[in-house]
């Protein structure tokens, strides 16, 4: 089945990213409508791990054209999970790879899973201090996903 991730061509990526999506947009609406929505757990740790898989360039998904490296590596921890990935440059220069489980030698960021979901997606601002302000613009220059 044709899907616009090459790295993954079935239906089983189809039914991931589309929780993700429905995910996303119902915060959206809830937002606009004056609510709040916190995103449950389990969806937001895998949707964090669908979108590091996914929606950067990785050595399967190469950015064309090439986008400038990250230079360097941070982490982001799940304050209501036992799950953190440590971001770092993948082996084709402009590319990201992620680890599961913290680096705990890299700058991380902390917060919720919703909250660290939401963040990917540019929803809300969340405290990054301890991970330098050029490598977070980096980060975020290498996202394909708004």
């Amino acid at each position: 089945m044709y899907t616009w991730a090459p790295a993954q061509q079935d239906v089983a990526f189809i039914t991931r990213h589309q929780v993700q999506e429905a995910a996303i947009h119902h915060w959206d609406a809830v937002r606009a409508a004056g609510g709040n929505l916190t995103i449950e757990t389990l969806v937001a740790v895998d949707s964090i791990t669908e979108f590091l898989t996914f929606s950067v360039p990785s050595d399967a998904d190469p950015a064309d054209p090439p986008r400038p490296a990250l230079d360097g590596r941070f982490s982001m921890r799940c304050s209501d999970a036992n799950a953190s990935w440590t971001v770092g440059d993948g082996q084709i220069p402009g590319t990201v790879t992620y680890e599961l489980n913290t680096n705990p030698e890299a700058p991380a960021i902390t917060a919720t899973a919703s909250e660290l979901l939401l963040w990917l997606y540019h929803r809300v601002d969340l405290d990054t201090a301890s991970v330098p302000t050029d490598l977070i613009e980096r980060f975020q220059a290498l996202c394909f996903t708004d």
